[in-house]
């Protein structure tokens, strides 16, 4: 759980420790007239459940997309190589390896992260 949590949200681990850093740094200068450290760990803990939330709503979308595809709905995922901007995946010729779309006859993957239910 650890190591998908890190796989998952890396960038915007650093992301979060780069802001809290230019926080930290802001907050312990002396041109700062109140004494804004003790709001350190509560701006801390703000970004930490940000990242909580984030990740459960990635793990919570990525599980919808599979038990749609399962269920044989239309997918649709992001193509920045096409004009058209994006690709329909179906069930037959498609399929479902680890978090990754996959066909034999087509000549790139895709990540489930990437997709959404069709309509």
């Amino acid at each position: 759980m650890v190591a998908d949590f890190f796989r998952e949200e890396l960038i915007f681990l650093l992301m979060a420790l780069f802001v809290f850093g230019i926080a930290t740094y802001i907050a312990t200068r002396d041109f700062v007239p109140l004494n804004p450290k003790r709001f350190l760990p509560l701006f801390a803990l703000f970004l930490l459940l940000g990242l909580l939330a984030h990740y459960n709503w990635r793990k919570a979308h990525m599980e919808e997309v599979a038990r749609a595809f399962e269920a044989g709905k239309r997918i649709e995922c992001i193509d920045k190589t096409t004009k058209l901007g994006g690709i329909v995946i179906h069930k037959g010729a498609w399929k479902l390896e680890g978090d990754t779309f996959v066909n034999p006859h087509f000549y790139r993957s895709y990540n489930i992260r990437q997709c959404i239910v069709g309509e």
